[in-house]
């Protein structure tokens, strides 16, 4: 696979601000451009320069995204997260599995010489800095589209610089990105009384003011959104169980998917191959999920 010009940028600053003894730095690039590519190559690179690479995320999509981008634009292969003493160079592996102390005191503080952190934003957690603060040497790398963190904590505090940016503006004038379309439903959604919890509206309180507009929300995505394949978030599981059954009602082919769905795997797959119009969820595919088919999405979770 070759790189787009973007990405070749990115990975030659990368690589640039490791040389220059900037050894934890950030990668942001907006959805949809290709973050895991980049650092899939970055970790071809160095492969070859006979390093062992720690490619490390919190969910198992993101793993399983990382692996088979991985295989499919070098050809190098990845153990599991137990791979010490194995043969393989790059080791893919949960955060919650590796900040373990039993797991982690396997290995020596010396034993990978990078490691690249998904979605960075969540590098701040005790759970990633347990890891990360056991491999004290290891270049890091950062990757995420949303450097912002909602608890206002910065990262910063942790990376020493920003190899490089590529906004959604950028992009999309430059032709990798579609042109976002905003349309408005008018709402006279009260959300005064909406508590705050994790410093955004409580989840709970959203989707009881939520709730008297679902009928009509439906009926103006039954004229709007018919034709497209599209995605609604929504703030609560039992929300988006209802508000499927909704869109079903109004003739529009609806599938649910949430945290506890046993066949997620399965439903995600009959919706990227047009067996669903309409795939509701709550806020469960923000991160780690690729479907470029999608073109709409009905944000139907107020947020600060």
């Amino acid at each position: 696979m070759e790189l787009r010009p973007y990405q070749v940028e990115a990975k030659q600053a990368i690589l640039s601000e490791w040389s220059e003894g900037r050894r934890k730095t950030l990668l942001v690039l907006s959805t949809g451009l290709g973050k895991t590519i980049v650092f899939s190559s970055v970790t071809e690179h160095q492969v070859k320069l006979g390093h062992r690479v720690l490619i490390m995320a919190h969910r198992g999509e993101l793993l399983s995204q990382a692996a088979d981008k991985l295989k499919m634009l070098t050809g190098l292969d990845q153990g599991e997260n137990r791979s010490l003493g194995s043969f393989f160079s790059v080791t893919v592996g949960s955060v919650q599995s590796l900040c373990q102390e039993k797991r982690l005191s396997m290995f020596p503080q010396d034993y990978f010489q990078d490691i690249i952190v998904d979605e960075a934003h969540h590098a701040l957690s005790e759970s990633y800095q347990r890891v990360l603060a056991h491999f004290p040497k290891a270049n890091v790398l950062g990757v995420t589209a949303t450097p912002d963190r909602g608890d206002k904590q910065t990262l910063g505090t942790f990376f020493d610089s920003e190899a490089y940016e590529y906004s959604m503006s950028r992009a999309i004038r430059e032709g990798y990105l579609s042109p976002v379309k905003a349309r408005m439903i008018p709402l006279q959604l009260d959300i005064s009384k909406a508590g705050i919890s994790g410093g955004d509206y409580s989840a709970a309180d959203i989707g009881c003011a939520l709730e008297p507009y679902l009928h009509q929300i439906a009926g103006e995505m039954a004229r709007y959104c018919r034709g497209r394949k599209t995605v609604v978030f929504l703030p609560l599981i039992a929300t988006s169980q209802k508000f499927c059954r909704m869109l079903n009602d109004v003739g529009l082919r609806a599938a649910e998917v949430n945290g506890m769905s046993d066949d997620r795997s399965k439903i995600l797959a009959e919706f990227e191959n047009g067996m669903y119009d309409v795939l509701c969820n709550s806020m469960l595919l923000t991160e780690g999920w690729d479907c470029p088919a999608v073109d709409c999405i009905v944000i139907l979770r107020p947020t600060k």
